[in-house]
């Protein structure tokens, strides 16, 4: 689905306020945009008082809400209520509702912390990096994780972490997630962080596992992937700084990490 959509019905006088993102919804039809892509910030108890009087009232769909209130009292399972108030709306098409509904059965399927795991990739997915740290954070707490599940939680914690301008702490949880997967790209996510950050050391296990000519070749992707950046924003910030000598190159990159920094600290207050 676009961006846009298009509402058949009148603005409602009391919108419903969707927590999770922070916005009202004024139609049936945002609603089920809000469902069905962040169905993953659904609350358990999604299906209150709240929701019922704004499809009743609000949305003018009284036989709707009754639907799902006998539907959902006679199951635990909020996501049968989430189709049948989807396939009511007629928003989505039937092939769009066949694939939510396979999302949904793979969403059933998932144990606690492959669930809260999903919570995290998707809040990656999002840019609610703060967010997504905390969900891998609360799983790597727990005892007794799979090594490979722990690995995979490590590396998309440190893919937070750069996004966050954390280039040490994203260096380490890579490390960690390469000690047990021994994967290439990691490695190569790994020095590209020791070429980008002045003054960050690539682990030595790492660096001598990978060949010379090896590295070479990852250089020349990076210098490419520079080279061919769209010039604008920060890929031209970028661009100017590595355009520099070398000596003042490094200090020019240190110095536009350090403005990025406090551009993100201004942002998240």
């Amino acid at each position: 689905m676009s961006g846009l959509i298009y509402c058949r019905e009148p603005e409602v006088t009391e919108p419903y306020f969707a927590g999770a993102l922070g916005v009202y919804l004024y139609s049936a039809e945002e609603l089920c945009y809000y469902i069905v892509n962040y169905v993953l910030l659904l609350p358990q108890d999604f299906f209150d008082e709240k929701l019922y009087r704004f499809i009743g009232v609000q949305l003018r769909r009284p036989e709707l809400e009754g639907k799902l209130r006998k539907w959902l009292s006679q199951t635990t399972d909020m996501y049968q209520g989430i189709l049948v108030l989807l396939q009511d709306i007629h928003f989505y098409s039937e092939n769009e509702l066949m694939q939510f509904k396979q999302k949904l059965d793979d969403l059933r399927k998932a144990g606690p912390l492959e669930l809260l795991k999903k919570k995290g990739d998707f809040f990656l997915d999002v840019r609610q990096y703060g967010n997504a740290l905390q969900a891998y954070d609360h799983l790597l707490g727990e005892r007794g994780l799979d090594a490979a599940f722990a690995a995979r939680l490590w590396h998309n914690r440190g893919i937070a972490c750069v996004q966050m301008m954390q280039m040490e702490e994203a260096m380490d949880c890579f490390y960690r997630s390469w000690k047990t997967l021994q994967l290439e790209s990691i490695a190569q996510e790994m020095f590209t962080l020791y070429c980008m950050e002045p003054g960050l050391s690539m682990p030595e296990e790492v660096a001598g596992s990978v060949s010379g000519e090896l590295q070479y070749r990852w250089k020349e992707e990076l210098d490419a992937f520079e080279k061919n950046a769209a010039y604008m924003g920060k890929a031209q910030e970028i661009a100017e700084a590595f355009d520099r000598d070398v000596i003042r190159r490094r200090e020019a990159v240190r110095e536009l990490l350090y403005k990025w920094k406090q551009e993100y600290r201004e942002m998240a207050g």
